[in-house]
């Protein structure tokens, strides 16, 4: 049976939507990000704050391989902060697990609401997309094998970057080859619910345009969904009914629901190659 969370009281609903209300100590696992990704960032060097767009934040990280690897996948990876915090320092402790692997990695930066509306983000993700793309040669990466990679509301830009309306200034869509999809939320009716909202700013049509639940991804190559399974029941029915769309839309998408993991512990295991889920994300990109 679905999850009806409309039936909640609203204090029930913040419980099952605001992923800080179910983790309270969640500040370690933050400083822990940090705190890795900076030694990350120490080892493993790169071209840091290149730009893709005129916003405050339209920034990236660039790290390729070393040595060079002729055809390299290109891998982008985008933060999560439920679109209003954390930047892609964060983030940049996953790179390493592609970069092994002879992958071209781009951590990916947006501005944040709210300075900003959710559409306007989207629209960040979709400019960053077509600059990567063009981009991705002169790496020596294949644009052919790009594959985007988000962790929370990073998960929901990553799926609206393959999914949403192409807008017609930025040229052909680039194709995207796979999408790893880690504690997204996708369905944005229960974010008007949520104290966040306040930083958001949704309103009912903002949040209807951005259910990318509605209109899931129909792309070529594999959505892998993940969710912890020590998340609430709320939000890991978003990954499992997002999953069970792009079925129904004929995408090749594989659920997996990782045993004890909750919403910030979870990003720890996609960056992990010994962990199932690092694991399935590598395979998913390839040699």
């Amino acid at each position: 049976m679905a999850f009806d969370w409309r039936s909640l009281t609203p204090e029930q609903i913040e419980a099952q939507f605001n992923p800080r209300m179910s983790v309270p100590d969640f500040q370690p696992h933050f400083d822990a990000y940090v705190a890795r990704s900076a030694a990350a960032r120490a080892a493993i060097g790169g071209d840091c704050d290149l730009r893709y767009g005129p916003g405050p934040l339209q920034t990236y990280d660039l790290h390729r391989p070393k040595p060079p690897k002729p055809g390299a996948a290109l891998i982008v990876l985008v933060h999560g902060g439920y679109w209003r915090g954390l930047d892609k320092n964060t983030m940049t402790f996953a790179a390493p697990l592609f970069l092994d692997a002879g992958a071209v990695v781009v951590n990916l930066n947006y501005d944040l609401c709210p300075q900003v509306t959710l559409d306007a983000i989207v629209r960040q993700m979709q400019q960053a997309l077509a600059h990567l793309a063009r981009k991705a040669a002169g790496w020596g990466a294949d644009p052919a094998r790009l594959h985007v990679i988000g962790h929370s509301a990073g998960a929901h830009l990553a799926a609206m970057m393959a999914a949403a309306p192409w807008p017609a200034g930025l040229g052909p869509q680039p194709a995207i080859a796979s999408l790893g999809l880690v504690s997204g939320i996708y369905d944005l009716a229960p974010v008007l619910q949520v104290s966040v909202n306040e930083s958001i700013r949704l309103d009912a049509a903002m949040a209807a345009r951005n259910s990318v639940m509605q209109f899931p991804p129909r792309i070529a190559g594999p959505v892998l969904v993940a969710a912890g399974g020590a998340e609430p029941e709320g939000w890991q029915a978003q990954s499992t009914d997002f999953h069970a769309a792009c079925r129904a839309a004929g995408t090749r998408a594989e659920m997996m629901l990782v045993p004890g993991a909750d919403h910030f512990t979870i990003k720890f295991a996609a960056a992990d190659s010994a962990h199932p889920l690092g694991a399935a994300l590598l395979r998913q990109v390839g040699p």
